[in-house]
Parts: structure tokens; sequence; C-alpha cells
């Protein structure tokens, strides 16, 4: 090898290097979904996605009943470790939830496939990309609340789920009561 080649391999590893790195963090679901592209104000919505009324945190007010696991409503969160939105969002849903605790019944899918039915059932509003939140199967949101901030996310979390679960409990719900009246 000699010194004008060795800059060229360097630059062609490098390239090979960012696009190996790119194709990593492009992780796929099985139902043909992938890394979200970066959110904007609070979620991303595919421009072919019928169009829902929305409400706080960019939540698509879906068309679907109000889904319960022992009574409690059922919280979905879809998400990878490999994707950065997810990262950000799922240690604020678990908060939120955590809040709630005994009065939802939440589905950590953070890396797991486990309720990929769901994740499916959604495909007018979702094609695949995560992360992705369903909220008593009644309200779906693609992407993070990133641009928005942690306080307004777990305020807008809160918020939809003190709708779900009649305004409880108290200590959380009370001081949202008049947001939670708004949602649909």
């Amino acid at each position: 090898m000699n010194k004008k080649t060795l800059p060229i391999i360097a630059i062609l590893l490098i390239i090979v290097a960012f696009l190996a790195g790119l194709k990593l963090t492009q992780k796929k679901l099985p139902a043909g979904g992938g890394v979200s592209p970066t959110p904007s104000a609070g979620g991303v919505q595919p421009t072919e996605a019928p169009k829902y009324p929305t409400t706080f945190g960019n939540f698509s007010i879906t068309n679907q009943e109000i889904c319960k696991e022992n009574a409690k409503p059922v919280i979905y969160y879809f998400g990878s470790t490999s994707c950065p939105h997810c990262s950000w969002e799922e240690p604020i849903v678990k908060k939120v939830a955590e809040k709630f605790s005994g009065l939802i019944s939440f589905h950590n899918n953070m890396d797991k496939q486990t309720d990929m039915e769901v994740f499916q059932k959604y495909a007018d509003i979702n094609p695949g990309y995560i992360p992705f939140l369903v909220f008593g199967c009644k309200y779906a949101r693609l992407g993070s609340g990133e641009t928005d901030g942690e306080a307004k996310e777990v305020e807008n979390l809160s918020i939809i789920l003190c709708k779900l679960t009649d305004g409880k409990p108290v200590s959380v719900c009370e001081p949202l009561k008049g947001k939670a009246a708004e949602v649909k």
C-alpha cells in the first residue's frame, strides 16, 4: 500500500461503518415497522392516516371502545432500546404508570413483541413505527413527547390516564380535573 491509497481506504471504512450503524438503528418490528422519524410536537402522524381528532399530547381519539383487563384500562407501550426516541419515552411512561398502579394494566413492550395484535390493530394510525402508545384502546399516539419536554409529557400522559380511570387517584387527577374533562 502506498501513501495515496491509505486515506481512500480509511474514508471507505468510515462510510461502511456509518452505513452499518445506520442500518442497525433502523430495527424493524415484524409488522413492517421501524424507528420513528424525528417526532414533531409530541408525535408523528403518517400522511396517509385517517383524520382522527386529537387531544392532549397529540393522542388520536380512535373509534375503538375502551379496553380493560381485570376491570382496569389497558395501557400499551411499544418501543426498542435501539430507538433514541423510545429510550427517552419509556422511563416517562413507566413513571406515570406507577402513579396509576392498581388502577391500570400496563403492558410495557420495550424490546418485546408480546402484544403485536394490538400494535397491528392500529395500522390506520401507525404503519409500523415506534415509539407507539395505546391508552385504553381509545387513545393512540405515534412518536414521543420529546419536543414538549418531560414535565409536559408527564402531564399529558396523566391527563389521558385520569380520563380513563375516572379521576383516580385523586392525588394525581385533582389538579388535572379541568383538563381531563376536556378529553373526549
